[in-house]
C-alpha cells in the first residue's frame, strides 16, 4: 500500500493554522477567571457597601448625621467595585470586542464620577463642629463647671461679666483676618475700684490695646463700660480642605489688669439666646464676604504659658482659662469649586483629545495630522495653562501647606506628562504591548477611569477621616 506523500507547503500550513490556534486559545484561558472573579467582587462588594451602610445608620440614625465619616467613604468605594464589577458581567470586556471595551470604559468613568459628587454633597452637608477654640459654654452653669475643673481648689477669682458684638470681619490674607467690633465689661459692686478697665486682644498685629471708648453707664450699682475695636488679627486657619473649609475666627480677649486674679466669663443676660446657631454676638446685617455662618458664641481654653509676663516668679501664680469668642464660618464653595474645575475639565477634555488621536497606525497618522512633536508643543501649552492656575489658587489661599483643591493642578501634571510619554513610547522602538495593543487603545480606555479614580481617592483621604 503508497501513501501519498505530505508535501512540506501543507505542512507549514497546518503547523500555521495550529499555532494560530493556540494562540487564539491562550488568551480565552488567561481571561476565563474574569467573570468569576467579577462575580464573587459584585456580591462581596454589594453586601459589604450595605453592611457599612446599615452600621452607620444605626449609630446615627440618619443618613446626613455624620455624611463625611470612614464609614460612608468605605460604604462609597464598595459601591463603586459593585458598578465596576457589574459593568464587567454585562459588558463582557474580556472579550476584547471594541464595543464592549468602550461600554466597560464609559460604566467605570459613569460610577466614579456619581461617587465623587456623592463624596463631594457629603463634604458639603458636613458641619465640623468641633471648629471652637476650646471648650463651648452657653450658660452660667456650663461655665461653673468648667471652672470647677480647671481652677485650683481654693482660688476664687474677681469675675467680670464681658460681652461682643461683632460688625464686620474681612479675610486680608491667609493668616491675617481685620474684625470690627464692640466690647463690653460690667463692673458689680464687688469689683475693686482700683482694677484697670479695660481689655487686651492679644493676637491684634499692632491693635492689641487701641481699643476705644465708646459708652459708659452705670445702672443699679453697676457700671457698664463699652469699647470699639477695629483690629487685624493673626490667626493659624487651616487650610488643607479648600473650598470645602470651615474656620473659626476667634477672638481671645485678655482683662487690661495682670496684678490680680482676674477672669473673664460671657455676659450672658446681654443676649437674647446664646444658643450657637442663633449667631448670638454678630451683627443681623453682616457682610460675610464668601462665607456662610455656622455658629458663634464663647469659650474658655487653657493655655499653658511659659513665663510669668514679670509678674512673680514663674509658675508663682495660677494660669487661668483663656477667653474666647468664636465666631464659626462655612465658605462658600460655588464659586472657588466651579471656577477650578471648570478649567480642569477643559484641560482633562484637551488631553484626552491628544491621547486618543496619538497612534502609530500610519493611516490615521495621515489622516490626524497629529506627530509626536504636535503631542509635546500641545500639552507645553496646556502645563504652561496648568502653573499659571497652580499659582493662582496658592496666591487665593495663601497657605504653607498643600490645599485640598490643588489635587487638581497636581493630577493634571501627571496627566500631561502620561500623555507626553505615552506619545514618545508609541513612537519609539520600544514595543510596549500595553500602549501597541490595537494602537493605543489601552491608554485611552483607562484615562477617564484613572483621572477620576485619583480624583476620588485624594477626596475620600483629605475629608473622610476617624
Amino acid at each position: 500500500m503508497s501513501v501519498a506523500p505530505v508535501s512540506t507547503e501543507s505542512g507549514m500550513a497546518q503547523k500555521v493554522t495550529a499555532d494560530a490556534a493556540a494562540e487564539a486559545a491562550r488568551p480565552s484561558a488567561v481571561v476565563s477567571w474574569v467573570r468569576p472573579t467579577a462575580a464573587v467582587l459584585l456580591v462581596l462588594s454589594a453586601v459589604g457597601s450595605l453592611w457599612f451602610l446599615s452600621r452607620y445608620l444605626r449609630l446615627y440614625g440618619s443618613i446626613v448625621a455624620a455624611p463625611d465619616t470612614p464609614l460612608i467613604a468605605a460604604t462609597i468605594v464598595l459601591a463603586v467595585v459593585a458598578a465596576m464589577a457589574l459593568a464587567v458581567l454585562v459588558f463582557r470586556p474580556e472579550r476584547g470586542h471594541l464595543r464592549a471595551l468602550v461600554a466597560t470604559s464609559v460604566a467605570w468613568s459613569i460610577a466614579l464620577l456619581v461617587a465623587l459628587i456623592l463624596a463631594w454633597a457629603a463634604v458639603a452637608k458636613s458641619e465640623l463642629q468641633n471648629r471652637w477654640q476650646g471648650t463651648p459654654v452657653t450658660t452660667v452653669a456650663e461655665t461653673d463647671a468648667y471652672f470647677a475643673q480647671h481652677i485650683p481648689a481654693g482660688i476664687e477669682p474677681i469675675r467680670i461679666p464681658t460681652g461682643v458684638s461683632i460688625q464686620s470681619m474681612e479675610f486680608l490674607t491667609g493668616d491675617n483676618v481685620q474684625v470690627t467690633g464692640y466690647i463690653w465689661q460690667r463692673f458689680g459692686p464687688d469689683v475693686p475700684q482700683g482694677i484697670d478697665r479695660g481689655v487686651v486682644l492679644p493676637e491684634a498685629v499692632s491693635e492689641a490695646y487701641d481699643a476705644k471708648e465708646a459708652y459708659r453707664y452705670t445702672e443699679g450699682g453697676v457700671e457698664t463700660i463699652g469699647w470699639y475695636f477695629a483690629a487685624t488679627l493673626r490667626q493659624p486657619f487651616d487650610y488643607a480642605e479648600y473650598p470645602f473649609d470651615e474656620q473659626d475666627l476667634w477672638i481671645r480677649i485678655w482683662p487690661r489688669d495682670f496684678s490680680r486674679d482676674i477672669i473673664l466669663v460671657p455676659d450672658f443676660a446681654s443676649y437674647n439666646t446664646m444658643r450657637p446657631t442663633a449667631m448670638p454676638g454678630v451683627e443681623s446685617e453682616f457682610v460675610y464676604s464668601g462665607w456662610s455662618p455656622v455658629y458663634s458664641g464663647f469659650s474658655f481654653s487653657d493655655q499653658q504659658y511659659d513665663s510669668s509676663f514679670g509678674i512673680g516668679a514663674a509658675g508663682q501664680y495660677p494660669d487661668f482659662p483663656d477667653f474666647y469668642f468664636n465666631l464659626v464660618l462655612d465658605r462658600n464653595f460655588a464659586g472657588p469649586f466651579f471656577d477650578i474645575f471648570v478649567f480642569a475639565i477643559a484641560v482633562s477634555f484637551l488631553l484626552f483629545g491628544l491621547l486618543a488621536l496619538t497612534t502609530d497606525d500610519e493611516n490615521l497618522k495621515s489622516r490626524f495630522q497629529l506627530s509626536t512633536a504636535g503631542v509635546l508643543t500641545g500639552t507645553s501649552g496646556l502645563l504652561f495653562a496648568v502653573i499659571l492656575k497652580h499659582n493662582q489658587i496658592r496666591t487665593g489661599v495663601d497657605a504653607q501647606g498643600l490645599s485640598y483643591i490643588e489635587a487638581i493642578p497636581i493630577i493634571l501634571y501627571g496627566i500631561i506628562i502620561f500623555v507626553v510619554l505615552n506619545a514618545i513610547l508609541l513612537a519609539s522602538p520600544v514595543k510596549v504591548r500595553l500602549i501597541k495593543f490595537r494602537h493605543n487603545l489601552v491608554p485611552v480606555l483607562a484615562y477617564w477611569p484613572i483621572v477620576l479614580g485619583l480624583l476620588l481617592t485624594t477626596t475620600l483621604i483629605v475629608f473622610f477621616q476617624a
